[in-house]
């Protein structure tokens, strides 16, 4: 996070207890956005504080927002807060796939079920572990897991998209299997090709020479720094020595590329919502019964989004849809 998102609880602090409003754990938390949330899940007959709790506030390692200077704007805080938006989606959506898959729920085939919900529940942790590090100011290990979890974004629409690759994919049985997949399928923007090609034909243009590609991969670049880095020059100075993104930035990139994920699975897949329904039926006590009222909720937060925190990205920010 900034400089002022990165200090250390003071002495004395203590953790909202888990019966505590959520906005405890979002001390500075914009009174608006908080309040066109909360509109957001109560129009669609959902109680929000009960499920920040459950999916949340029950994160290993959660960890409240540090509390900063009061005369800072808002806007660190409330990326954090879309962020947990962002998450509590993944969480639903894993629990709708893994439904999807042990009930054999028509709409998509057992590989993609299958895939979906391995790839949701590998999303889940690497979120959970990206807000971890950011709101302890470790930057080089967040941007790691940021350019992981873009890539395992590419792959879920991939496999929305095709069903012959979710195919081979079921059928690794090893590591090598699957790393051999992720080499020839995903990797080196590959996957992002075929997403690319799927949405031209529903009117987005997202090909080599557009502003999105190219804002796309100046950000994957510089998150392949801390993977590609100098380990002694980081060492010295404490910080990759490539400080295009830091800990915001790798909160924002993760946010973006989930609600993407969220939008375009609609785009590519216009039956999702109803499959969504029909997990929710079937495992009415887990999360899946959130996946279809939540996509609604996310695609309608992409606008609190148009504005990153960092000086940096805010300069190369990702155009408009």
């Amino acid at each position: 996070m900034s400089d002022a998102m990165t200090e250390t609880l003071p002495p004395g602090s203590v953790t909202p207890l888990c019966s505590g409003p959520p906005e405890l754990s979002y001390p500075g938390l914009s009174p608006q956005l908080l309040a066109r949330v909360k509109q957001l899940w109560s129009a669609r007959g959902l109680d929000f504080d009960p499920c920040w709790r459950a999916g949340i506030r029950s994160l290993p390692g959660f960890h409240p927002v540090p509390r900063f200077d009061s005369s800072t704007n808002s806007a660190a805080v409330d990326l954090v807060f879309l962020f947990d938006q962002a998450m509590l989606w993944i969480r639903a959506m894993h629990a709708a796939t893994a439904t999807g898959h042990a009930h054999g729920v028509a709409g998509l085939t057992p590989d993609q079920w299958h895939g979906l919900a391995g790839i949701t529940a590998r999303l889940t942790e690497q979120l959970s572990a990206l807000r971890l590090l950011a709101l302890t100011g470790l930057p080089m290990p967040a941007m790691q897991i940021a350019r992981a979890i873009s890539e395992d974004v590419d792959m879920a629409l991939v496999l929305l998209i095709r069903p012959k690759l979710a195919q081979r994919f079921a059928l690794c049985r090893s590591a090598e299997d699957t790393n051999d997949f992720w080499r020839r399928h995903i990797a080196g923007g590959r996957a992002f090709k075929a997403i690319a090609e799927k949405l031209y034909g529903v009117g987005i243009d997202h090909s080599a020479d557009t502003d999105y590609a190219k804002w796309r991969r100046s950000v994957l670049t510089t998150l392949s720094t801390a993977v590609h880095s100098n380990i002694l020059s980081a060492a010295d100075t404490g910080h990759s020595p490539n400080k295009a993104l830091l800990n915001d930035d790798s909160i924002y990139f993760a946010t973006y590329r989930v609600h993407e994920l969220c939008a375009y699975a609609q785009l590519v897949t216009p039956d999702l919502t109803d499959w969504q329904r029909r997990t929710g039926e079937l495992a009415p006590d887990s999360f899946a019964p959130l996946a279809a009222p939540l996509s609604a909720i996310l695609i309608n937060q992409i606008q609190s989004l148009s504005s990153p925190v960092s000086p940096r990205i805010r300069s190369a920010q990702a155009p408009r849809h």
